[in-house]
């Protein structure tokens, strides 16, 4: 296995990528990459923790068309999230992620409003 790439941003969360997860989201048209990139990067202190077992959740990018995808990630207590896939699924998969309230932005929604 690889070494884990790094990634750090002044003012933005850090993470780490598993090679699999770089070569697929290139993979993705770079309109779609960008979109899907920043979803990732603004709900990740929003993502839940379950230590010792990945997870996943979806996300939809709507321009310039619908497309459906779904992010694999590990994030443990103390540790620093660590994505591991990201691949494009079909809307019933979606569908089903909404209904489990296990969406990138149902994440943020309950997140921001524990705060409040």
């Amino acid at each position: 296995m690889e070494e884990q790439k790094y990634i750090g941003v002044n003012n933005a969360p850090e993470f780490d990528i598993e090679e699999q997860f770089a070569e697929q989201i290139s993979t993705f048209p770079i309109v779609y990459r960008r979109r899907i990139l920043n979803d990732i990067l603004t709900s990740l202190d929003y993502l839940p923790t379950d230590n010792g077992w990945s997870q996943t959740t979806g996300g939809v990018i709507s321009i310039p068309k619908p497309m459906f995808y779904a992010v694999e990630f590990l994030k443990q207590e103390g540790d620093i999230p660590l994505l591991l896939d990201v691949f494009e699924v079909h809307y019933d998969f979606y569908l089903d992620l909404i209904l489990d309230n296990n969406t990138i932005e149902s994440h943020v929604k309950r997140k921001d409003t524990v705060r409040v």
